[in-house]
């Protein structure tokens, strides 16, 4: 038997109030993964800490999907992309692009002539995806993650033609 069944396609949607509680659990899964073993001991990882993170996925927020599940997410604030998270399991297929490419349009739309984000130095996926996109390291600022432990905030740029 040749029966073909259907993968489900990924969907890039406006993000809805509603959808908080899978955004937040995303957010603390792809957190987790980025930040074990740079943050101290004791530092804020319970569950108000996620859902602050994650903020309010209806306020200019955009969800990727495949199928029910949600596998990625993204959020603008003014010119910056203040956020955009996808699992390490599921990078690599277009996710962080096609979400990116949403909050630039947004940015656009509402008249900013350059976009900003942002990155701690250690966290390298980051860095690579904004550098092959275009992005521009624009400032630095040393950032303390407390007990001794620091990092280097990245401010980068894109100018949106």
């Amino acid at each position: 038997m040749n029966n073909v069944i259907p993968l489900p396609r990924l969907e890039i949607r406006h993000g809805l109030s509603d959808d908080r509680e899978s955004v937040t659990t995303l957010v603390e899964a792809v957190w987790r993964e980025v930040y074990s073993g740079h943050l101290p001991p004791g530092a804020p990882d319970g569950p108000e800490h996620f859902t602050r993170l994650a903020g309010d996925p209806g306020d200019h927020g955009w969800v990727a999907k495949l199928g029910d599940q949600v596998v990625g997410y993204c959020r603008v604030e003014a010119n910056c992309v203040d956020q955009i998270w996808v699992p390490r399991r599921m990078r690599r297929r277009s996710i962080g692009s096609a979400l990116l490419a949403r909050a630039l349009q947004s940015i656009r739309a509402r008249g900013f002539a350059f976009a900003q984000a942002g990155c701690e130095d250690f966290n390298q996926p980051a860095r690579a995806f904004l550098e092959a996109k275009g992005w521009r390291v624009i400032g630095s600022q040393p950032q303390s993650l407390g007990a001794g432990r620091s990092c280097t905030a990245l401010v980068f740029s894109l100018p949106l033609r």
